[in-house]
């Protein structure tokens, strides 16, 4: 049998007053109280007992409180005085600690502990313990990430480093395997390699292409009488006043030893002739090619020209480059043949066979 309460009952009930039926009514009623949703309210006849009342009102604030207890209001009061009404407002005072202290540990506090809820308290302390626990385990992960992270950084910095030397050398040996080490210009293997795509372009569009083929006067005689270090200056000092000289888009080169070719694009036979009487004649004007000599150093031009019949004639564009080569080749000995100092353009023979009229054409005779 469960506790009996008496401390809402200050007067005695006289049970003798009622009918066995007024006692089962009054007793109906109370058990609607407890155990239907909605309160019922209290009857006239039963609100005249002061007693009976009390315990309706004692009842009904129990199961309101209990309700909204239900609905998780932790926010409530509970009026009525006694035993019942205290263990619930410490039950409510113990949650709303607990809800207190679940906020608390979603701050990232996990320090407290419960002591006063029994089963409640040891799960709620071994949910912070673990939290506790796992947060440490994250701080330390966290910690060894970025420590990571920062070697990571300095490999990458090393590894862009490293590329970077590497694209730096590429260019460097890409620089050095197409540009002449003295001159600083392109040498022969770049010009090669650009003549036969210019060639190419040349082929496709129909239109004309240039080439002069240049050589130093008596170059031997030159190294001979002021030394190496003066001839070098000299080929440097060539390469100057032609690239003074010659366009965006013409492809300058050395050749090898004191020989030079520049290739003029959409350039036809008299514009060649033109560049090249301008090269030879500026050169020639020019004073101290080298420090330790005053005089002027002169240079034999050969230039060769080609149409859109000469390319047919070759099914390769690398043949027709070295068709062109070959021709101002021809011109600049025919240039020397004159003493130097002088331009030469080359006319291909016949397609008989036979020499064309004029096929020599010379500008510039040496002095």
């Amino acid at each position: 049998m469960g506790p009996v309460l008496t401390e809402s009952f200050p007067e005695k009930v006289r049970l003798s007053h009622f009918t066995k039926a007024q006692a089962e009514s009054m007793f109906k009623f109370l058990e609607k109280v407890i155990t239907e949703s909605k309160t019922p309210v209290l009857p006239p006849e039963y609100a005249q007992w002061d007693t009976f009342n009390s315990l309706f009102q004692h009842t009904s604030e129990i199961k309101s409180a209990l309700a909204n207890f239900a609905k998780g209001d932790l926010d409530l009061r509970v009026v009525k005085k006694g035993a019942t009404s205290g263990n619930l407002k410490a039950i409510l005072a113990n949650l709303s600690h607990l809800a207190w202290q679940f906020k608390v540990a979603a701050q990232g506090d996990f320090s407290h502990t419960v002591d006063f809820m029994g089963e409640f308290s040891d799960a709620f302390n071994l949910m912070t313990s673990n939290l506790a626990r796992h947060e440490k385990e994250i701080s330390e992960k966290q910690q060894q990430l970025a420590v990571m992270a920062e070697e990571l950084k300095k490999e990458i910095r090393r590894r862009d480093m490293v590329e970077a030397a590497l694209k730096e050398s590429e260019n460097n040996y890409r620089n050095l395997a197409l540009h002449d080490p003295l001159t600083k210009i392109y040498n022969r293997s770049y010009f090669n390699e650009a003549g036969t795509r210019e060639v190419e372009i040349t082929r496709r569009r129909g239109d004309e292409l240039s080439l002069l083929m240049m050589d130093l006067d008596k170059f031997k005689r030159f190294n001979d009488t002021y030394g190496h270090l003066s001839g070098d200056a000299a080929l440097i000092h060539i390469t100057k006043i032609v690239q003074e000289i010659q366009r965006k888009t013409d492809i300058f080169a050395r050749f090898g030893g004191e020989e030079f070719v520049l290739l003029l694009p959409q350039t036809p036979f008299t514009g060649g002739k033109i560049i090249g009487e301008k090269l030879r004649a500026e050169i020639a004007a020019r004073r101290d090619p080298a420090p330790n000599c005053s005089e002027p150093i002169t240079i034999s031009i050969g230039v060769a020209s080609l149409t859109q019949l000469d390319t047919l004639k070759e099914p390769s564009s690398e043949a027709v480059l070295r068709n062109l080569i070959s021709w101002a080749d021809s011109a600049l000995y025919d240039a020397k043949k004159l003493g130097g100092n002088c331009v030469c353009f080359y006319n291909a023979p016949k397609e008989n066979g036979e020499a064309p009229e004029n096929e020599l054409q010379v500008a510039g005779q040496a002095n």
